[in-house]
């Protein structure tokens, strides 16, 4: 069982010294509450392997020397010999963590075998740093804790990403719908752009086509033009603005260019549209 040592709270980080030990080869199945990362200092010939989601027989792996463990999610964990581990663990809030990683359920599915060992020469210096001072603390323990911890939450993001970057660079994954999804909901008084979108999920744009058509059965072009109408409708429906108002907005250089491609879209005109779809009166 873990035997917690110390602890130091900040604003946006909890650190945690604990240690662990077992006396024969031992199997758990355990889960937090909230985004941890940790520092395992393991002592004599402990090994420890370990898979996420559950899985306790199949992709089991060498745990690392940095562990990023996404909250609510099974980690199974197993070892075969006695031995002891030293943790030093970092806990975030989930919104400020997420705001960072991202959506931590899909990263956990998508780059699991990242999270087990975080591919990061920085982070055991950084959370050394840490365990020290929350072992002696001082008069700028906070201080210290707070900037530290962020430094290590930046550092493990980086780390995580972009090798996941590496790894997906075959797909889009749901990290990538949500980066153009938040693109389209942003955009304003400007044209959606099939090149920002490539940069913006580190593809170039021919590449980032070919892969959106794969996997969507559908052109990024097409799709970007009916998530445009998409808003017109909005517009239409839900405000009194001027066609000329309307068109600007989505980026259209004149009303006669929006007219033209809401109707390829719908088959109507959008006053037409306005006019059969206006709210009754109450």
């Amino acid at each position: 069982m873990a035997n917690p040592i110390a602890s130091l709270s900040a604003p946006s980080v909890q650190v945690q010294v604990s240690e662990f030990s077992w006396k024969r080869a031992a199997e758990t199945m355990m889960s937090v509450d909230r985004p941890a990362i940790t520092l395992v200092l393991a002592g004599g010939r402990s090994r420890i392997e370990a898979s996420y989601l559950g899985s306790r027989r199949r992709g089991l792996q060498q745990v690392g020397r940095v562990v990023f463990t996404p909250p609510d999610t099974p980690v199974f964990g197993r070892t075969r010999k006695p031995g002891r581990v030293r943790l030093v663990s970092c806990y975030y809030e989930r919104s400020h963590s997420e705001g960072i990683i991202g959506g931590l359920i899909d990263l956990s599915r998508s780059h699991s075998q990242g999270c087990l060992s975080v591919p990061s020469t920085l982070l055991p210096a950084l959370m050394t740093r840490l365990m020290a001072e929350v072992l002696s603390p001082s008069f700028i323990s906070t201080a210290l804790v707070e900037s530290l911890g962020q430094a290590v939450l930046l550092e493990c993001a980086h780390a995580l990403l972009v090798e996941g970057h590496h790894r997906d660079r075959g797909r889009l994954t749901p990290r990538h719908f949500r980066i153009i999804d938040d693109y389209l909901r942003q955009l304003n008084h400007e044209a959606p752009s099939v090149a920002a979108l490539a940069t913006a999920c580190g593809f170039s744009e021919r590449y980032f086509a070919k892969l959106f058509r794969e996997q969507t059965k559908q052109s990024i072009g097409h799709y970007l033009r009916v998530a445009q109408i998409a808003k017109a409708q909005s517009y239409l429906t839900e405000t009194q603005l001027p066609l000329k108002e309307i068109a600007a907005r989505l980026g259209f250089s004149a009303a006669s260019n929006f007219s033209a491609a809401f109707r390829a879209v719908t088959g109507v005109t959008p006053g037409h549209f306005r006019q059969v779809n206006r709210p009754l009166a109450p």
